[in-house]
C-alpha cells in the first residue's frame, strides 16, 4: 500500500491511500481538487464527498465510487460545491473546485468490489459517508466515520461539522467494530494497528454529549474551554492550535451543538 500525504499550506490535510490488488489499483480518498496530481490508478473510493475527500476524483478521470443515492453529485458537483462554501467559507475555496465526472459508479451496503473491499454504508458524520474494507489484509478505510487520529500528538477527535447525526455516527462505529479489523486507516492522517481507537473514540463522543449538553448556549470557543477540561485530546489541540483546531475542533463543537439543540427543540 502506497500512502501519499497532502499539505495545504505547510500543514498536513489528507492522507490518500493507493492499493493494487491483482494489478488493479484503487485510491482511496484522493484528496481536495486544489491538490490534485496525477496518479497511475484504474479507480477511485471515495469514503464520502466531501471536498477534502473526493474533490480532486473527477481530475483524475477514473470510475468514482461512492454510495449510490449520491452518484449525481460526481457527475454535477456544484451543488456539492456551493453549500460546502456555504458551511466551510474560506476553507472550500482553498480545497477548490471539483471537475464533474461521469464515470461515477454507485455502490450499496454489502456490496463487493474487485473481489477484495467490502462496502459498509456509515452515516452520521455525513449521510453519503461508506467504509471500506479490504478483508485479505483486514484493514479498514475509516473515512471520517472515527474522527481524526493524529499520531504526533497522540490524541483522536471527532471531525464532526454540521449537519452532524450524532445517533447515526455511533450506531455506524457499534457496527464496523464487529468487523474484527487488524488496521484502521484515517484519511486524516495515518493507520495503526491500535484498532482499540475505535472505542475510544465511541467514549470520547459520549463524553463530548455530556459536557455539551448543559451548556449549549455558549460560544463556541466557551464549548471548546468545556471541553478541554473533560478530554485531554482536545487540551493537546487547543495548545498547538492551526488547521487542527481551527478546521476540525471549531467544525466538530459546531456539529455537536447544532444537533444537541435540535434534539432539545424536539424534545
Amino acid at each position: 500500500m502506497k500512502v501519499i500525504t497532502k499539505y495545504l499550506e505547510g500543514a498536513p490535510l489528507l492522507t490518500t491511500y493507493v492499493i493494487e490488488v491483482g494489478g488493479f489499483k484503487v485510491v482511496v480518498d484522493p484528496g481536495p481538487a486544489s491538490l490534485h496530481q496525477p496518479m497511475e490508478v484504474d479507480a477511485v473510493l471515495c469514503t464520502h464527498l466531501h471536498l477534502d475527500h473526493c474533490g480532486s476524483a473527477g481530475h483524475l478521470g477514473r470510475p468514482v465510487y461512492v454510495h449510490e443515492r449520491y452518484v449525481r453529485h460526481v457527475v454535477d458537483p456544484s451543488k456539492l460545491y456551493e453549500s460546502s462554501r456555504a458551511v466551510l467559507g474560506i476553507f472550500a475555496e482553498k480545497f477548490g473546485r471539483p471537475l464533474p465526472n461521469e464515470r461515477a459508479v454507485g455502490v450499496a451496503d454489502g456490496a463487493r468490489l474487485f473481489h477484495a473491499f467490502d462496502v459498509y454504508y456509515t452515516p452520521g458524520h455525513a449521510p453519503h459517508h461508506i467504509m471500506y474494507f479490504f478483508r485479505d489484509q483486514k484493514v479498514l478505510f475509516a473515512g471520517d466515520g472515527a474522527g481524526v487520529y493524529i499520531p504526533e500528538l497522540g490524541v483522536v477527535i471527532p471531525t464532526t461539522p454540521p449537519p452532524f447525526r450524532l445517533d447515526m455516527y455511533l450506531q455506524s462505529l457499534e457496527r464496523v467494530k464487529a468487523l474484527g479489523a487488524e488496521v484502521v486507516c484515517f484519511p486524516h492522517y495515518s493507520c495503526t494497528r491500535d484498532v482499540d481507537v475505535v472505542d475510544r473514540h465511541v467514549e470520547q463522543v459520549k463524553a463530548w454529549v455530556e459536557a455539551l449538553g448543559g451548556n449549549l448556549d455558549k460560544t463556541a470557543d466557551e464549548a471548546l474551554r468545556e471541553l478541554a477540561r473533560v478530554d485531554p485530546n482536545v487540551e493537546r489541540v487547543l495548545a498547538v492550535g492551526g488547521l487542527y483546531l481551527e478546521f476540525y475542533l471549531r467544525f466538530s463543537v459546531l456539529g455537536f451543538m447544532e444537533y444537541l439543540k435540535a434534539q432539545r427543540a424536539s424534545s
